[in-house]
């Protein structure tokens, strides 16, 4: 298990592949240097951060025309709803 005081609580946010997720991770590093793209699964985008830049990411990918379908607190519930969502 992960200590949570020494890494701190992640934040999995879907969001729709679109080709302006680099144009707007490079806005997202800015704010939160640790949030990255995980990996796309199924035609969604998995992005990690930490949890009290959940808010601000949220905006910035909606300022670049992402979608953004749902925000959880695990990988697996992430990959779970996608599974749900795609079939």
């Amino acid at each position: 298990m992960v200590i949570k005081s020494k890494v701190g609580r992640r934040r999995y946010i879907i969001t729709e592949k679109n080709e302006k997720i680099k144009e707007a991770m490079k806005e997202i590093k800015e704010i939160d240097i640790q949030a990255r793209v995980i990996g796309t699964f199924q035609g969604c985008t998995v992005i990690r951060c930490r949890h009290w830049f959940k808010d601000n990411i949220i905006n910035i990918l909606m300022e670049h025309g992402i979608k953004t379908y749902r925000t959880t607190g695990t990988i697996k519930s992430a990959k779970k709803y996608i599974e749900k969502f795609r079939t």
